[in-house]
């Protein structure tokens, strides 16, 4: 048997080198995986993300992100609901329904960012829908994951509209604002921000379409915010307030320098055109972000009393099986103080 004796400068020189050579693989394999998909395709919309993911706040929080586009709020819900991904960037009317009919694996809301729904009926100022009983006898195209689509039944009870009078096709949601430009159809549902701001990359005119918005026909819904979902509740429930501190300080520099959130989505995604992104960002900062609300409560917060009515007009126009209460669609224990929130 041989026996080594290392002196005391060995050892130290020794342990600096070792602790060197490991200390950045043993950083990045502390980090803890964090799955989060996207309300939609990359874009304005949610580089907030990609500037938190950018400037180190997840990873100052031990968390390895990845952002994935989704198809909508149900497609981000499902991934969620099926364990596949760990936190929803989705809107709260949509989860409504997910919680009625999957309690057992519906996820848990920890954070708001949309205090005015962007849910509206966007059509073709040719068409003359300006008001929701014009929408009868006219052709509705709808991605069926889209919040829209999903939420048209509430829509129809509180405005009386008879949608068996519509006709409603079922388009994807890539190829919904050129079926509408194209004149396939003579509305369709969707977030003003995405429709918009895609119908204008491809050559439309403001004065082309008209928005009748869900929240102007007595839906004052929240919109998107994150969802976390079972399984990292169960797995990691104390990286929660991490992931949620890391999101809210992406949004809060987004909000002071929406340029510097496309610019970390364009580091991403090369093919984003710069100028009509930071259009859209600016447009949902002004319409669904930075408000009184946000002002006098700060990013990140829900009104329960607020969340709980639109539970219940979303859970009787639907004829849910269940309504469930405020306490399974969300919580405030994780995020952090109003001072770190305020803008």
């Amino acid at each position: 048997m041989h026996k080594y004796r290392i002196g005391r400068r060995g050892f130290m020189a020794g342990t600096a080198a070792l602790a060197g050579a490991l200390s950045a693989p043993a950083l990045a394999q502390a980090r803890t995986p964090v799955r989060i998909s996207l309300n939609a395709p990359r874009d304005g919309s949610n580089a907030a993300f990609f500037l938190a993911a950018a400037k180190g706040y997840f990873a100052a929080e031990g968390l390895e992100p990845t952002l994935d586009p989704s198809r909508g709020a149900g497609d981000a819900l499902q991934r969620v609901g099926s364990d596949t991904y760990d936190f929803a960037f989705a809107d709260f009317t949509v989860a409504v329904q997910f919680h009625a009919a999957n309690p057992a694996a519906a996820p848990l809301g920890v954070m708001g960012i949309y205090t005015r729904s962007p849910i509206a009926i966007i059509s073709l100022t040719k068409a003359n829908i300006k008001a929701p009983k014009d929408l009868e006898g006219k052709k509705l195209g709808a991605p069926p994951t889209d919040a829209g689509y999903l939420l048209l039944p509430a829509f129809a009870q509180m405005t009386k509209l008879d949608v068996s009078k519509i006709q409603v096709e079922a388009i994807d949601l890539t190829l919904r604002e050129s079926t509408l430009a194209t004149g396939r159809v003579d509305a369709v549902t969707g977030f003003d921000s995405t429709t918009w701001f895609n119908l204008k990359r491809i050559g439309m005119k403001r004065e082309d379409i008209q928005f009748m918005y869900f929240s102007d026909h007595g839906l004052d819904f929240y919109s998107n915010g994150m969802h976390v979902s079972r399984k990292f509740q169960r797995e990691n429930e104390g990286k929660i307030a991490g992931a949620v501190r890391a999101m809210l300080k992406g949004w809060k520099d987004t909000v002071a320098k929406p340029a510097d959130a496309i610019d970390a989505l364009i580091k991403v995604d090369p093919l984003v055109e710069r100028a009509n992104e930071i259009e859209r960002l600016e447009w949902v900062l002004a319409n669904q972000v930075v408000n009184d609300h946000t002002k006098q409560y700060g990013l990140g917060t829900i009104d329960p009393g607020r969340l709980g009515r639109s539970i219940e007009q979303v859970a009787g126009a639907m004829k849910l099986p269940r309504v469930p209460t405020v306490a399974e669609l969300w919580s405030d224990k994780y995020l952090p103080p109003m001072a770190d929130r305020k803008i």
